[in-house]
C-alpha cells in the first residue's frame, strides 16, 4: 500500500496541451474512458490503457491494452518498475511520472519539532491572523457552492448547409459517416457525442431534401436519442459531483470534474469557470483529504 505522504505527479502532453495531475497514494488508471483518473484521446489510448501503482518508493506500470503501444525511449514497455526520469509514449501522448515526498514538519529543536523562538513567533502570528479573520465576513466555501449546468444543445438543425456548387448527397453521406464515428466514441469521449448530434440533424435535413425519407428518419432518430442520453448523463455527472463534494470524496470529485469539462470541451461561461475553480481548489485540498471507500 502506498504511503499517504507520497505524491505521484503525472504530466501529460497531447496535441499541444499539457495537463498535470497529482495523486496521493493508491492506484491510477490511465485511458480514454470517462472513468479514468488521467484521460487521453481515443486515438492514443484504449478505454483502460495503463494501471500505475505506487509501491513503497517504486512506481509500477502495467499496460492493460496491448493493441496500443506503450513505449519508453522507443522500446516497448508492458509491465515493470518505471525507471527514474523515464517518459512513457502512447501514440502522440507523452506521460512523465515523478514521485515526491511530503516533508514532515518535525525538525531539530523543541519537543514538537520547532525551535522555541520560532514557536513563540508562530503563535503570535496565528493570534494576529485570527484577529483579522474575525473582523471579516466569513466567505462561502467554494466546494459548497454550485452552478446550474447549461444545456448541451440548442435548437435542432433543420437546414442542409451545402456549400455553393456542392453535392447534397456527398455532403449528407459525409455528415452521417462522421456522426456515426463520433457517436460510437461518446461513452469514452463525451465531447465527440456532443459533436455528433448536429451532424445527425443536418444529415437528416439533407436526406429529406434528397427525398430519402427512410434515411432522414433514421438520422433524426439517432440525433434525438443521443441528445437525450448525453443530456441525462451530464445531469447525472453534475449531481454526482455535488454529492462527492458534500461528503469530501475529493479523489472521486476530481474524476467527475474531468468528465464534465470534457462534455463542455472549449465552452466558456459561468459553469465552465466554476468547474475550473473547483478543479484548482481540489488540487490544493486533495492532499489532506482522507480517502473513503
Amino acid at each position: 500500500m502506498a504511503n499517504e505522504s507520497q505524491v505521484l505527479s503525472l504530466q501529460v502532453e497531447q496535441r499541444g496541451r499539457t495537463l498535470t495531475y497529482e495523486v496521493y497514494g493508491g492506484l491510477v488508471l490511465v485511458g480514454s474512458g470517462s472513468h479514468c483518473d488521467v484521460r487521453l484521446l481515443p486515438e492514443d489510448a484504449a478505454p483502460q490503457q495503463l494501471q500505475i501503482e505506487l509501491r513503497g518508493s517504486e512506481v509500477h506500470v502495467r499496460s492493460l491494452a496491448p493493441e496500443h503501444d506503450c513505449r519508453i525511449a522507443g522500446a516497448p514497455f508492458a509491465y515493470g518498475v518505471l525507471p527514474a526520469g523515464a517518459e512513457l509514449t502512447l501514440g502522440q501522448a507523452t506521460l512523465r511520472i515523478a514521485l515526491t515526498q511530503r516533508h514532515d514538519r518535525k525538525q531539530r529543536g523543541g519537543a514538537d519539532g520547532w525551535p522555541p523562538a520560532v514557536r513563540v513567533l508562530g503563535f503570535a502570528g496565528i493570534a494576529l491572523g485570527l484577529y483579522f479573520v474575525l473582523q471579516e465576513q466569513p466567505q462561502a466555501n467554494l466546494l459548497e457552492q454550485t452552478v446550474d449546468h447549461p444545456s448541451l444543445f440548442g435548437a435542432p438543425l433543420t437546414e442542409c448547409s451545402v456549400a455553393a456548387g456542392g453535392e447534397p448527397e456527398f455532403h449528407a453521406s459525409r455528415l452521417i459517416r462522421e456522426a456515426h464515428i463520433k457517436g460510437e466514441r461518446a461513452p469514452f469521449f463525451p465531447r465527440d457525442g456532443v459533436a455528433a448530434v448536429p451532424r445527425f440533424e443536418e444529415a437528416a435535413s439533407c436526406f429529406e431534401r434528397l427525398g430519402r425519407t427512410a434515411e432522414a428518419k433514421m438520422a433524426s432518430r439517432a440525433a434525438s436519442t443521443l441528445r437525450a442520453a448525453l443530456s441525462d448523463e451530464l445531469h447525472v455527472r453534475h449531481v454526482r459531483l455535488e454529492r462527492y463534494l458534500s461528503i469530501k470524496k475529493y479523489d472521486a470529485a476530481q474524476r467527475e470534474v474531468h468528465v464534465l469539462q470534457d462534455f463542455l470541451d472549449r465552452q466558456d461561461g459561468p459553469y465552465a469557470q466554476w468547474l475550473a475553480a473547483v478543479q484548482r481548489e481540489l488540487n490544493t485540498r486533495f492532499a489532506s483529504a482522507k480517502k473513503k471507500g
